[in-house]
């Protein structure tokens, strides 16, 4: 996978806001910096750790921190179970609707086989989709369109789990992220692994993040 186009917002908004609770503001030392980077003083990153130590309940401030990435090359297998992590994120990505019968399919569309008999089975699975896909232009020239549309749903439910789709523009908050940390990073799938150390770790103040998951894990 690789994550495009990253921005994070209302970092120095929700900084602020997590003093309300105790009208500490005069003890903010949050700066915006001359290329309107924002940053966390010592005091307030102080208070961070202890209100994110804290718990949910009490890191609020993290529901406020947004962020916004183009995610490209996701496994089709893999956005499902991204798909577990959708309260509070917004996601919007590219269509099988309209990319599977632009062009052949090569290899180079799915995740690389990990093992021959999937390297096989994916070769065979590739040239059956294609076939697919010239009977459903032939259908489509002849005017058929009940037979384009059965061909088209033949298609969608040959089309592999390791399918990549091209991008996906996806939202969500540092608290999201919080909850992915925790019982993502030691996930078995590696794709997992890739999302947390490829995205989540660079991310501005990730140590907010990464630092201090709930003593659960997985």
């Amino acid at each position: 996978m690789e994550f495009l186009n990253i921005e994070v917002s209302h970092l120095q908004h929700a900084i602020q806001g997590m003093r309300n609770a105790m009208s500490s503001w005069d003890k903010s030392d949050t700066q915006v910096l001359l290329n309107r980077s924002v940053d966390v003083g010592p005091s307030d990153r102080d208070l961070a750790r202890r209100l994110i130590r804290a718990g949910a309940p009490h890191r609020k401030f993290m529901r406020q921190i947004s962020v916004i990435v183009d995610i490209c090359k996701m496994p089709a297998y893999f956005m499902h179970e991204f798909a577990t992590y959708k309260v509070g994120t917004t996601a919007d990505s590219s269509s099988t609707m309209h990319k599977i019968t632009s062009r052949d399919l090569t290899l180079d569309d799915f995740e690389e086989p990990e093992t021959g008999l999937e390297r096989v089975q994916l070769t065979r699975t590739l040239q059956a989709l294609n076939e697919a896909r010239r009977e459903y232009l032939e259908a489509k020239a002849n005017g058929s369109a009940d037979g384009a549309e059965r061909i088209f749903r033949s298609m969608k439910r040959m089309l592999p789990h390791s399918y990549l789709y091209e991008r996906i523009t996806w939202t969500c908050s540092y608290e999201n992220l919080i909850e992915i940390w925790r019982w993502r990073r030691n996930h078995r799938l590696p794709a997992w692994h890739e999302f947390c150390e490829k995205f989540i770790a660079k991310l501005p103040y990730s140590e907010f993040i990464t630092e201090y998951p709930d003593e659960k894990e997985n």
